[in-house]
């Protein structure tokens, strides 16, 4: 198994530290975890946390909180823009030109001449002897089996 630190994936870590991780998984994380210092560390420190978050206790809220909030945004002014955005959508004329305005902006981008096409690259023959071919199959056919091999390695996580 590689070590879920040292390739920067440590979402794993974090699923088997909130008890979310598949049971096959979390037993080939707990046999990586007995050799693994560091994810162990990681994993103990994320223990402690979830530990203290479920005996934290939240305080309970005041019974009058709601009327004590509402009077104090009923103190405080408003802000200047909020105010000024205010009296510009009470006018009458302002929201219609505004939605004139998007209008003719919106028909102006749709109705622009289309850019001219970007060239294209020319295409270009070469001439192969059969062997190159039979080379170049060879090579993209191990890298493939390579990559498979990798991704089945990877997966065993």
């Amino acid at each position: 198994m590689m070590c879920p630190i040292e390739i920067g994936e440590q979402s794993e870590l974090l699923a088997y530290s909130g008890r979310k991780l598949e049971l096959s998984r979390a037993v080939a994380l707990e046999r990586h975890l007995e050799s693994c210092s560091a994810c162990r560390e990681f994993v103990e420190g994320q223990r402690t946390v979830w530990q203290a978050l479920d005996a934290w206790q939240t305080p309970p809220v005041a019974g009058d909180f709601d009327g004590r909030l509402f009077r104090r945004m009923e103190q405080e002014p408003a802000e200047w823009w909020n105010r000024w955005l205010r009296s510009a959508l009470l006018r009458p004329g302002l929201p219609l030109a505004a939605a004139a305005c998007l209008v003719v902006a919106v028909g102006l981008i749709l109705e622009r001449p289309d850019a001219p096409p970007e060239p294209q690259p020319t295409s270009q023959v070469q001439n192969l002897q059969p062997e190159q071919v039979e080379n170049a199959f060879d090579d993209m056919k191990m890298l493939s089996d390579f990559t498979r091999a990798a991704r089945t390695d990877a997966g065993e996580l």
